[in-house]
């Protein structure tokens, strides 16, 4: 399958800029997830660290209470003890649950609260217990029992805290090495984007290139079209100056002389009045004549009032009247409203094969044959006549042919020329024409 430079510059571009979405998404991606993963970490270290020091101030808060209700022993103080332990004990085991539930450490967790428990099954019935003991019993009692549970729970304090700073080096680890690949497979798209885009800039600037290069080679047609067409209008305006000065300017000229003597002579002279305005009328006559012809070849009233077919029919009547070739027409389904620009297009084209025929072919018979289809006008012009050379023709058929080839592409149409030597000339026009246009004219027509 045969893709287009066009289309695979579409192609291109469209991949380059796909990539360089999807690397900008990829690196929001990269962004959202490196910040939610940090975060996460980072609240969950917070958290631990936050239920960590609830239970290292209960344990202090506890020894503190039990120091101060040793030093001052009253049962309101046993109660207000009984009251804070018991308030501390609670937000413990709250602590402590929230630890089971976020942490990792399920080990370390049920052995701290293994301890937990016994330092409050020590510590809770310190009001009852210790209420009349003696001193001597007291700092046996703190030394024996709360000192070395409450040193015990420090220690597992800090292993637990020591395991959460770990586990947060490790996911810090894995957090820098998932970074760090999302950054490699970014880097990779991009540097594709950036060889996509390479390649798709070397195909853009050569494919420039040639367009300027075929531009350049229209531009030189173009050029030579111009000064051809500007060429004939220089001839044509020439023809008609010399038209209207030698034929109408004289004419006229002879029309005025011939009344001035009219006018002289039509007192004393009736017969020659009459016979001077006779030849005044005459020439009256040819001058009207002489500016009807000159109005056809410029734009016969005909294309405008009647349309096509009317017009190329007494173009092909006075062709063959002038030339005396034979001239056979054919129409088929072709409306009298037509586009100004179709109709124009085809006389033209029709006009112009048949002055080259009538100059260059000596051709004996000539068919224009013109078909209108649901959506297409051809023309058709053919003539048995010498024909020529088409890698070299002359001239002025060379021109002109390119001239009516210019007019086709201006009216969205094609021409196809064929001639060989000895085998005549064969000129195909299409111009494709709006179905809205066609179903309007019909409708007008009917």
């Amino acid at each position: 399958m045969k893709f287009s430079k066009r289309a695979v510059l579409r192609a291109g571009f469209a991949a380059v800029i796909a990539v360089l979405v999807l690397s900008a998404l990829e690196a929001y991606r990269i962004q959202s997830s490196v910040s939610r993963q940090h975060l996460e970490i980072y609240r969950h270290y917070v958290d631990e660290e936050a239920v960590l020091a609830i239970l290292r101030r209960n344990l202090w808060l506890a020894g503190n209470e039990v120091r101060d209700f040793f030093i001052h022993r009253t049962p309101e103080q046993a109660d207000a003890l009984r009251t804070q332990l018991a308030s501390l004990r609670a937000e413990d085991e709250q602590a402590l649950d929230h630890l089971a539930r976020t942490s990792p450490h399920t080990d370390t967790v049920s052995k701290l609260r293994q301890s937990l428990d016994e330092f409050w099954a020590v510590v809770d019935p310190v009001p009852q217990s210790m209420m009349h003991a003696s001193a001597d019993r007291e700092f046996e009692f703190i030394q024996r029992e709360i000192v070395p549970r409450r040193g015990e729970l420090y220690s597992a304090l800090l292993s637990l805290t020591a395991a959460d700073q770990q586990r947060l080096q490790e996911s810090e680890s894995e957090f820098a090495a998932a970074r760090r690949q999302a950054a490699r497979l970014l880097v990779v798209m991009l540097a594709f984007s950036v060889l996509l885009s390479i390649a798709v800039a070397r195909f853009s600037v050569s494919h420039a290139e040639s367009l300027e290069r075929r531009a350049d080679q229209h531009y030189e047609e173009l050029q030579q079209l111009s000064a051809r067409l500007l060429e004939i209008e220089e001839e044509g305006r020439r023809q008609l100056s010399r038209e209207l000065h030698d034929e109408i300017g004289q004419t006229l000229a002879l029309l005025q002389i011939e009344i001035s003597h009219a006018l002289a002579t039509i007192a004393s002279q009736p017969a020659a009045a009459r016979e001077r305005l006779q030849r005044a009328r005459e020439l009256a006559e040819r001058t009207v004549q002489t500016i009807r012809n000159m109005t056809v070849m410029l734009r016969p009233a005909l294309l405008d009032d009647l349309g096509l077919v009317p017009a190329l029919q007494f173009q092909l009547e006075d062709f063959s009247r002038r030339s005396g070739i034979a001239a056979d027409f054919v129409e088929q389904g072709v409306a009298q409203r037509l586009p100004d620009n179709v109709k124009t297009c085809v006389y033209r084209v029709v006009q112009e094969a048949l002055h080259n025929c009538e100059k260059h072919s000596k051709a004996k018979l000539v068919r224009v044959a013109v078909r209108q289809f649901p959506d297409l006008l051809t023309a058709q012009i053919e003539d048995d006549g010498r024909g020529f050379e088409m890698t070299s023709p002359a001239k002025g058929v060379g021109l002109g042919l390119l001239g009516i080839r210019e007019r086709a592409a201006i009216a969205g149409g094609s021409l196809a020329i064929d001639s060989a030597p000895g085998q005549g000339t064969r000129i195909a026009l299409r111009i494709p024409i709006a179905a809205a246009v066609i179903e309007e004219s019909r409708e007008v027509t009917a």
